[in-house]
């Protein structure tokens, strides 16, 4: 049995800055390192080969300039018995898509059973290569994977597959593709010894040439996608930190005084004019497809979301907006589609094929949208939708734009996807070449549009053709038993506690729930804080997680890391609580405590109250 990781060498994120007279991201001095998913799915390769006791063949792959060769000798100091280094000058500003293209044709020819990489990369987070690379090698793939079990044949694996509601196991035959997530293994770094013992393996480094790939076919010039000039956003957060007055007591009045005085100012403001639903092109001849979500029968927030982006989209296009539903006929989703910004509705009968971000369903899709043509393709950027996206791009060789929060149109009405950078202060405008565009948008960025009553869209219901069942099987679902408080802005409007690493325990994350409970709040956390165990997934919220905008967001021991605080830029009103004043939370915020949460915490609750109970009324 053959495993390959695949290990992207990654900039510290943390120790990026950016330059605001030059208006350039500084990267010089930043120090690099294996990225930690990846370095996971090393460590679960390595059980693997322990558990079913044969010889390890596990092949460590990387691509980057030369210094990304000191992430290969950490994973050969770990055990990996052979590392490939695919670096050429010409592979430099690769997009998503050529990237995989390059890692599949080595991967090709070494015909490996298993590819395992991380579920993302900390430096880009879109999770698009995983998927990308399983299309162009023509093989199944599972994402979010936290357990996966190799039959004692070495032929097929059972994966568990995380989801918002808890966890889903598939069974799949080798080869195939998994991209792995918190849980999955123990994190294990490489000792001063070991590391001096890989210094003298060999890493094997191959070039365009020994790839047969042709200069032109990779790097900048044939990536889709490319940055615009990226733009810098003003942070309106207060800033204010309060620290080393008479008590908890006073510094907590003072923290209420600002908290009800910011609320009432953003209720104050004028909202913007919404995007007209009254404006409709059906038969423009030109058209933006939504794809559509659901969950436990009912179509998500996200769906709407879209709906409103593109319906603004298309009063300039003059287009027409297609929702994309999947599954059994649904009449009160289509109604509901319709007055929500659709002109028509394109359901995909999927369940045959295999589960909805399958191999068979993307090539289904993909299918449908060449017939079609439309102008943009709007995925919603959760699992589902970033695996579908990702797989369909890779197929039809499209660019694609992963995880952005708004969308633009150019003079020349070209589709500008707007990415987030260094917790929003800084946004990338992305361009692409092909059509129709692809994007994946973030959850809880966008703006619903208003109902409009009387829309009957047209339903068109399609049944796949001349396709293959995936491979995949699904062996059950299973619903996720730690805690059942939710994170999403629908179901808790008023207010979220954020929980950071700075609470110091497992045992205080309970106590934190416990308030949180007691004030019927939302919980929300960082990925530090999922990757040590103490809260599921589902609580993520960021670039790697979901977005959310209550109203007030009361950050507990949270350091505020820009891949977390993207992720609240919407809320109401910040609230930092943490012992550090250095910490970036206290710029990210509007009011900062400085202190012991644990003190604080009690008393600023109980102020909060009476401010609570009156916004939920």
């Amino acid at each position: 049995m053959k495993i390959c990781v695949c290990i992207k060498y990654v900039p510290v994120v943390s120790r990026i800055t950016f330059d605001n007279e030059t208006k350039t991201i500084n990267r010089d001095g930043v120090p690099s390192e294996p990225n930690p998913f990846d370095m996971l799915g090393l460590n679960r390769a390595l059980q693997i080969f322990e558990e079913l006791a044969i010889p390890v063949d596990i092949t460590a792959l990387t691509m980057g300039p030369p210094d990304a060769s000191n992430g290969l000798q950490q994973a050969l100091a770990l055990g990996a018995t052979k590392a490939v280094l695919l670096s050429d000058r010409a592979f430099a500003g690769s997009d998503t898509l050529v990237t995989s293209k390059i890692l599949s044709t080595f991967l090709r020819k070494e015909g490996f059973d298993m590819i395992i990489t991380g579920r993302n990369s900390s430096d880009s987070e879109t999770g698009q290569v995983g998927p990308q690379v399983a299309e162009f090698l023509n093989i199944p793939h599972i994402s979010n994977v936290h357990n996966v079990i190799v039959d004692s044949s070495h032929k097929t694996i059972q994966a568990s597959k995380n989801s918002n509601t808890g966890y889903s196991i598939f069974e799949c035959p080798f080869p195939c593709l998994i991209t792995v997530t918190e849980g999955i293994a123990e994190e294990a770094w490489p000792t001063r010894e070991q590391m001096q013992h890989a210094a003298n393996l060999p890493i094997t480094t191959l070039s365009s040439s020994d790839l047969d790939l042709p200069p032109e076919d990779v790097g900048i010039a044939a990536s889709p996608t490319w940055v615009e000039d990226i733009r810098i956003v003003e942070n309106k957060r207060l800033g204010i930190v309060i620290e080393n007055e008479t008590d908890v007591e006073t510094n907590c009045d003072q923290a209420i005084l600002h908290i009800k005085s910011t609320l009432e100012q953003l209720q104050d403001l004028n909202p913007e004019t919404p995007v007209s639903n009254s404006s409709r092109f059906p038969n423009s001849g030109t058209e933006i497809w939504v794809v559509t979500e659901s969950i436990n029968g009912e179509l998500k927030a996200v769906s709407f979301e879209l709906l409103g982006k593109a319906r603004e989209i298309s009063e300039t296009l003059k287009s027409s907006v297609t929702a994309i539903t999947f599954g059994e006929s649904n009449q009160n989703h289509y109604s509901q589609l319709g007055q929500m910004g659709a002109d028509s509705v394109i359901n995909i009968a999927y369940d045959s094929l295999g589960p909805i971000w399958s191999d068979s369903v993307a090539s289904c899709f993909a299918n449908h949208i060449l017939q079609g043509k439309p102008y943009a393709v709007l995925f919603p950027a959760t699992s589902n939708g970033r695996d579908l996206a990702s797989r369909i791009a890779a197929r039809l060789e499209l660019g694609l734009t992963g995880d952005a929060i708004d969308l633009e149109l150019n003079t020349n009405n070209q589709l500008v996807q707007i990415k987030p950078a260094l917790g929003g202060n800084v946004i990338a405008p992305i361009l692409s070449n092909t059509t129709p565009y692809m994007v994946t948008l973030r959850e809880g960025m966008l703006e619903q549009i208003p109902q409009k009553a009387d829309v009957l869209p047209t339903v068109t219901e399609l049944e796949p053709k001349n396709v293959t069942k995936s491979v995949i099987r699904l062996v059950g679902e299973y619903q996720d038993t730690q805690g059942q408080l939710d994170i999403n802005q629908e179901n808790n409007p008023t207010i979220c506690l954020g929980i950071g690493m700075g609470v110091g325990s497992q045992e205080n994350v309970a106590k934190i729930i416990n308030i949180a409970q007691y004030l019927n709040a939302g919980v929300a956390t960082s990925r530090n804080v999922v990757h040590e165990g103490w809260l599921p997934y589902k609580f993520q919220v960021g670039i790697s997680g979901t977005t959310i905008s209550p109203k007030i967001y009361l950050a507990i021991g949270l350091r505020g890391a820009f891949n977390h605080t993207v992720g609240i830029q919407k809320s109401g009103v910040i609230i930092g609580i943490n012992t550090n004043k250095r910490h970036p939370i206290f710029k990210a915020c509007d009011i900062g405590l400085v202190g012991d949460w644990e003190q604080i915490l009690p008393v600023l609750i109980e102020k909060l109250k009476p401010l609570i109970a009156e916004y939920n009324n």
